[in-house]
């Protein structure tokens, strides 16, 4: 009958576990849409940015001039605090227009006009000679780029965000549609004669997530009927290199992902862009001027993108990355960006159908393992198809596609979680039934070679040569009489989990409590050839036990109590004996009998441990065993050899 409903049995179970894995895909999708989840899919895309974006050398076309703390204080004698006056900023555009660079992005801020008055030396000048320096100097350059803020400040009629710069050639830009835009209130671009005499202008605009990093940049913003640059993509525009600036909503946000070329430094400890001390650059020009070699050779800039920006203190804006090396600053931020632009690298979401595809091939394959496999095959290939999914997604990312990870990994573990949902449900009745018998009085080392081969728990009885265990409570009744039914209960209860919990570290199985006696049994249901050393360990660690627990007991005032145990190895009948609607596992014969006796005699001969002789030429280890003599138990007619075992 059971080979008939085979294959019937086969298509149930297919069936079911296609049901499986499309629930599991399904389940997956939904978990894929909440946020602590998306956040997961975050970090593994922050992996493999890691993964794929390891530079072996500095990018050779991009430089960054930093305005670091060392600049701030090696030029405070020369022209004051922070912020310095345009004038400096004009004499580094000089230097690095003069040394050929291809454009020079400043990523500094200089949104009104300086009104201040300040020494130079010996000579005095005013904020608007120093603004018209910056002036001169950008436009005679031609291929500075200056920075704008795209502020979140709203404003009542957003058209007039930018109104005094409208004339600006560089606020007037033909920008490749980007496919969407983030909407902006308001732009602080440079002041107006700055801003006209501007190669470009662009955003600074950094779109955060929600756990922290920079993953995307906003490549255009749109302020009232104008659409802006970012910094990086008007750099690269006016680099005349052909530019796509797509973007697409994702996580509720306009944005472009970047591709970032590396962290501040690579696993070889080169930093991923070259940079220079702003000082350095100033004091370079300084010597040009005065007819001097300079300190930085200006071929170092030479057809290369430079842009110059602020790391230290008070003007620097931290942001954390995809990498686990720590923040950057927004300048190198700016660079990534414009690295990818250049080279074309983009990073773009995997279209929909892709990881709905991908997921149920995952949940698919492992609905056909589960078909054909035990739950520990079924779980290498879920591993090994998790490992795939891993892969391919890497594969995919180092071509520019973020193939989402989260999504298809649950679907696959939600599926090896339906299939061992169904092995348990429907094809475990046998292995639930050995738990049903033997749970409650086998170690779990016993229990679990049991559930790995039931035919080992030999149902229906069996002969043979196993080792029974007797152990009775001394003065049970005296700390009756003197408590309450509830405090004996409750000390009794204590008693019994000290010793059950002895049994099974010794590979003992309870067969039963009888009042305050305990039964245990050594090579059943399972073979043990050293049932007898464990029977005499398992008393030694009773008597042992019970000492702690009447050390505490009379701590509390509570009464003490003394065991007597009796041990005998034999011939006996282990198996499920009773009725078909009650039945319990145990042993009979005369060699159990025997033990029952040979406990009783503690009384008698005033002792805690006996064991018969053939319990005793079973041990192999070394113990304190003295010869009792022969004795006639109740029973028996021949004498039998017992020894007592004398406790440390």
């Amino acid at each position: 009958m059971r080979i008939a409903h085979e294959p019937s049995r086969r298509r149930a179970r297919g069936l079911s576990l296609f049901g499986i894995g499309t629930l599991a895909a399904i389940l997956a999708g939904a978990f894929g849409l909440l946020p602590f989840v998306r956040t997961i899919e975050l970090k593994t895309y922050d992996w493999r940015v890691a993964a794929t974006a390891r530079p072996l050398a500095p990018a050779e076309n991009i430089v960054l001039v930093w305005i670091d703390n060392d600049s701030i204080r090696r030029m405070e004698p020369l022209v004051g605090r922070w912020p310095w006056p345009r004038l400096v900023h004009a004499t580094a555009i000089d230097y690095l227009s003069a040394a050929g660079a291809k454009v020079i992005a400043y990523d500094i801020l200089f949104p009104e006009r300086d009104l201040r008055k300040f020494m130079v030396g010996d000579v005095e000048w005013t904020g608007e000679e120093s603004d018209a320096a910056l002036v001169e100097s950008t436009g005679k350059a031609g291929n500075v780029v200056h920075a704008a803020e795209a502020s979140s400040v709203e404003l009542s009629d957003p058209s007039r965000a930018i109104a005094e710069n409208l004339d600006a050639p560089a606020l007037n830009v033909r920008i490749p549609p980007p496919g969407c835009v983030q909407i902006r209130p308001l732009l602080r671009p440079p002041f107006p004669a700055l801003a006209r005499a501007s190669r470009g202008i662009g955003h600074t605009l950094f779109t955060l997530d929600s756990d922290g990093p920079v993953r995307r940049i906003a490549p255009v913003v749109q302020v009232g009927e104008r659409t802006i640059p970012s910094l990086a993509l008007a750099t690269t525009m006016a680099a005349g290199a052909a530019v796509n600036a797509e973007a697409s909503v994702d996580g509720g946000q306009c944005a472009s992902l970047v591709a970032w070329r590396g962290p501040a430094q690579n696993a070889a400890g080169y930093p991923t862009f070259s940079s220079y001390s702003f000082y350095d650059i100033f004091y370079s020009q300084q010597q040009i001027i005065e007819g001097q070699r300079p300190g930085i050779d200006p071929a170092a800039f030479k057809d290369r993108i430079v842009v110059v920006g602020g790391s230290g203190e008070g003007l620097k804006e931290a942001f954390t990355t995809p990498f686990s090396e720590g923040a950057i600053d927004g300048p190198e931020v700016h660079a990534n960006v414009i690295d990818a632009l250049l080279s074309n690298r983009l990073i773009a979401r995997a279209p929909g159908w892709v990881t709905v595809a991908m997921t149920i091939a995952a949940t698919t394959s492992v609905g056909i393992a589960g078909l054909y496999l035990g739950a520990w095959l079924t779980g290498a290939v879920a591993v090994a198809l998790g490992a795939l999914v891993v892969w391919q997604s890497l594969a995919f990312f180092a071509r520019g596609v973020w193939l989402p990870l989260t999504v298809a990994g649950l679907a696959i573990v939600f599926a090896f979680v339906g299939d061992l949902a169904w092995k348990y449900v429907v094809e475990g009745r046998e292995k639930r039934q050995v738990k049903k018998l033997f749970s409650r009085y086998v170690s779990k080392d016993v229990y679990d070679r049991l559930v790995a081969d039931p035919s080992l728990a030999a149902l229906g009885g069996a002969r043979r040569t196993m080792t029974v265990l007797f152990s009775d409570v001394r003065g049970f009744t005296a700390m009756s009489e003197k408590g309450s039914p509830e405090e004996v209960v409750g000390q009794l209860n204590e008693y019994f989990s000290r010793m059950v919990a002895v049994v099974f570290e010794h590979r003992g199985t309870v067969d039963k409590f009888v009042g305050d006696m305990v039964m245990a049994l050594y090579g059943a249901p399972l073979d043990d050839e050293d049932h007898a050393e464990h029977a005499v360990q398992t008393a030694l660690a009773m008597v042992k036990a019970l000492n702690e627990l009447n050390a505490e007991w009379q701590r509390q005032g509570r009464p003490t109590l003394d065991i007597g145990i009796g041990i005998n190895t034999g011939d006996m009948v282990a198996g499920n004996i009773g009725s078909d609607t009650i039945m319990s596992y145990t042993v009979i014969g005369d060699a159990v009998n025997l033990g029952a006796r040979l406990e009783s005699l503690n009384k008698d001969y005033a002792t805690r441990i006996i064991i018969s002789d053939a319990t005793r030429i079973r041990l192999k280890g070394r113990y304190d065993v003295h010869p009792l003599g022969d004795v006639v138990v109740k029973g028996k007619t021949k004498p039998v050899a017992i020894c007592e075992v004398r406790t440390p």
